[in-house]
């Protein structure tokens, strides 16, 4: 992984949800709650705080916010590929890949995603 500055981390993990969403036929947040709608918007607000200028102490993350991004995480790393799509598992390992370094750089008090023991149709 590449050194990732805290101005990028907010338009990376904006490319990483959208690129998630067009992805799916149904709206993560309603399956996942730690990924709801105002709840991705609340950690991209934080992501953008910590990117300012004027933020000495950068990107720190709270417990909620770390449970958003481990939700998005989750669904980059648990993607129902039909017909051995290769390209389809590399593009998402990219993602997941990307959404990890934001997590080292902004929450590096946890060395492991949040466990989420309900179950969803997605298996998130």
């Amino acid at each position: 992984m590449t050194s990732l500055s805290p101005a990028d981390a907010p338009r990376i993990f904006r490319d990483a949800v959208a690129a998630l969403s067009e992805r799916l036929s149904s709206d993560y947040g309603e399956l996942v709650p730690d990924a709801s709608t105002e709840r991705t918007a609340a950690l991209l607000a934080r992501l953008e705080a910590g990117a300012a200028p004027s933020s000495a102490r950068g990107i720190r993350l709270a417990d909620d916010h770390v449970a958003t991004l481990d939700a998005w995480i989750r669904l980059a790393d648990n993607a129902v590929l039909h017909d051995d799509d290769t390209r389809e598992a590399a593009a998402r390992t990219r993602i997941a890949d990307d959404l990890r370094e934001i997590r080292t750089t902004s929450a590096p008090r946890y060395d492991r995603l949040l466990e989420d023991d309900r179950e969803t149709e997605l298996g998130a």
